[in-house]
């Protein structure tokens, strides 16, 4: 957790890594966005080119990875279960070539990023931030119903506050993201 009066010595990869998680998610908040066009485009109230889906759930797998393989948490069971809800969900994203179970990929990747968003709005008083987790955890069984327009809305908010996370904790030194080093569990 961020702790402003201590200041760890970080080395390249430490910088490396701390940037990648950022990168994730502001990368993630994007691809949400473009998500709900996606799902106003299923609704027939938009109208966007055929591979616009495959691209934004492109750019849900990149951002998963990049936070998944980067997040900054002590406890090692929590960070455990964040990264390999993550990866489990990418790994489904890429199997599932016809797009069929898209609901249970992105349920998945919710899961690593909803333990992101309850980490962040620990460590920092970020508007919105605690919600972030019910929305997404709502919106799972919306996309399965094809529910789009409830879905978009959600997530769409779930957007909103994840970029506005994004541009705080670019505005923040990167030393916040890793806190004390002797705290963690290997």
């Amino acid at each position: 957790m961020a702790n402003p009066e201590h200041k760890e010595a970080l080395d390249r990869l430490d910088k490396v890594s701390v940037c990648m998680y950022r990168l994730g998610i502001s990368v993630f908040s994007l691809a949400l966005l473009s998500y709900v066009f996606v799902l106003l485009d299923k609704a027939m109230l938009f109208s966007l080119p055929n591979q616009f889906e495959y691209y934004t759930l492109l750019a849900v797998g990149v951002s998963t990875a990049l936070s998944a393989a980067n997040v900054h948490v002590y406890s090692k069971w929590v960070r455990a279960a964040i990264t390999y809800t993550g990866w489990l969900g990418l790994v489904l994203l890429l199997s599932d070539i016809d797009m069929v179970r898209v609901w249970l990929s992105l349920g998945f990747v919710f899961v690593t990023f909803s333990g992101i968003a309850l980490k962040e709005s620990f460590c920092f008083k970020v508007v919105g931030l605690k919600i972030v987790p019910v929305l997404l955890a709502i919106s799972v069984p919306l996309i399965m119903l094809e529910l789009w327009l409830a879905c978009a809305a959600l997530l769409g908010v779930s957007g909103f506050i994840l970029g506005y996370l994004s541009i705080v904790k670019w505005r923040m030194p990167l030393h916040f993201d890793i806190g004390i080093k002797a705290r963690y569990e290997i």
